[in-house]
């Protein structure tokens, strides 16, 4: 079995997250190129996951169901909220596919079940035949069942952090994850780049880390370095990049150094 590498793309990345449902068409040409070069490198299987950005983020926001519904049992929210994700996640897709790269989509609200915000089950078996197939898995942050609250929102981090768990129980390795974003990494006080954050550090570092710009209902760059830092502790390299930066995606899963955050133990 290859290693994996997992690919985060940034919601705010490839869409404007301060208008409804618009895309960065610039932007999502740019990471689909590069994904399509990074595919031709070697030795290595790759996951992409993507964040809702303009799409999902605001039909969220409309039903205010960040940790689940809570009053009326109304799953029409969760419905509007799938639909809206999906939108996004198709739109990704079919770029790729234009790029003829064999992308197939992994839906997380028809895999994913958790129970108070953790995973309680995730079917891999899908996933796992698109691998052996030597198609391009797309996952997506997502609205999911959830066994207590009746439904949740898991975010791009989440998505991709529990599948490497379910990935490494089932014996596969997952070498690396990479966080393709706006920003060369996480940035200080003073705008320049952290090259390294751990749970030593963290604390420190932490008052210079600002939430996402837009409307985010997942949490923004603290709670993305903070999952980061639980892969960490599972022996998973994470790297944060600019997504769009040329080169710097391929040059990364070369292993070569490249500008951006390294977040370990």
């Amino acid at each position: 079995m290859k290693p994996i590498i997992l690919i985060k793309i940034g919601g705010s990345l490839i869409t404007d997250k301060n208008k409804a449902f618009t895309v960065n068409k610039k932007a999502l040409d740019k990471i689909c190129s590069e994904i399509k070069k990074a595919r031709k490198i070697g030795g290595k299987q790759l996951i992409i996951g993507h964040g809702a950005g303009s799409f999902a983020h605001f039909t969220a926001k409309k039903y205010q169901r960040k940790s689940g519904y809570c009053k009326h049992n109304d799953f029409f929210g969760m419905a509007d909220i799938q639909n809206s994700a999906a939108r996004l996640n198709r739109i990704i897709i079919e770029k790729l596919l234009e790029q003829k790269v064999p992308a197939i989509s992994i839906n997380p609200s028809t895999s994913y079940i958790s129970e108070n915000d953790q995973l309680k089950h995730l079917d891999t078996s899908s996933l796992i035949g698109a691998l052996r197939h030597n198609l391009l898995p797309v996952l997506y942050g997502d609205v999911i069942f959830d066994v207590k609250k009746g439904y949740t929102i898991f975010s791009t981090e989440k998505v991709l952090g529990f599948l490497a768990e379910e990935l490494i129980k089932k014996d596969y390795k997952v070498e690396m994850m990479i966080h393709c974003g706006q920003t060369n990494g996480v940035y200080d006080e003073k705008g320049k780049t952290i090259e390294k954050i751990n749970t030593a550090n963290f604390d420190e570092v932490k008052k210079a880390i600002s939430g996402s710009s837009g409307i985010d209902v997942t949490g923004g760059m603290i709670h993305k370095v903070e999952e980061s830092l639980e892969l960490a502790k599972k022996g998973i390299k994470v790297l944060i990049i600019d997504g769009v930066e040329h080169g710097t995606l391929s040059q990364a899963i070369r292993g070569k150094k490249v500008l951006g955050t390294e977040i370990g133990e």
